[in-house]
């Protein structure tokens, strides 16, 4: 009997010892912003999340993130109601290819406090189209009673993922059509407790 309860005992131990948030998807997404090369021209939108959760330590240090981006919810702001071209030009061949690749991941591998009460240094690995590649950003970690809110902002660039449609070079630098290399990114997660 003593050697059952050990075991129960241990066992349980990593539930005891670490707290796994979940993402509420509802409430959570990526806000996205595609600039011209040459102009101010811009457009912006959003995209959410299938799931996502941070894994956390007794001590609160957190040790594990990993998030799950559906392609197929890329929509622009400033599209109409019934109709958002520029979106699914975006989940077309020339950009994300989503028919083939409905699915993006971020899986953290490094996630460090900082000096400043509440920011955190992210490492982690963003696979998008297939093609993986490491990124570092800052976000910033604020918990209540009922929930956790994360906050960042960063900036991707497009050709590390293959995306290269009217991407600027130097036989093209004199077209006014061209799409900016940056993409700059804001994350808006909230995570159930």
């Amino acid at each position: 009997m003593k050697n059952t309860v050990l075991l129960f005992l241990i066992a349980c131990l990593p539930a005891f010892t670490q707290q796994k948030l979940i993402l509420n998807t509802t409430d959570s997404d990526v806000h996205w912003k595609g600039k011209m090369w040459m102009s101010n021209d811009s457009h912006e939108g959003t995209i959410r999340f299938n799931s996502g959760s941070l894994t956390m330590d007794k001590s609160g240090k957190i040790t594990a993130a990993n998030f799950e981006i559906d392609m197929n919810t890329i929509k622009t702001k400033d599209a109409r109601p019934d109709k958002d071209g520029l979106a699914e030009h975006l989940k077309s061949e020339d950009f994300f290819a989503v028919k083939k690749f409905p699915k993006a991941y971020f899986a953290g591998t490094k996630i460090d406090k900082t000096t400043v009460p509440g920011n955190y240094s992210v490492q982690g690995n963003l696979t998008i189209k297939g093609v993986q590649k490491q990124i570092v950003f800052m976000v910033k970690i604020q918990p209540n009673p009922t929930s956790t809110k994360v906050t960042g902002e960063l900036t991707l660039f497009r050709s590390w993922w293959g995306v290269s449609y009217k991407a600027p070079d130097f036989l093209s630098s004199l077209k006014n059509d061209l799409i900016a290399e940056e993409v700059p990114i804001k994350l808006n997660l909230v995570f159930g407790k």
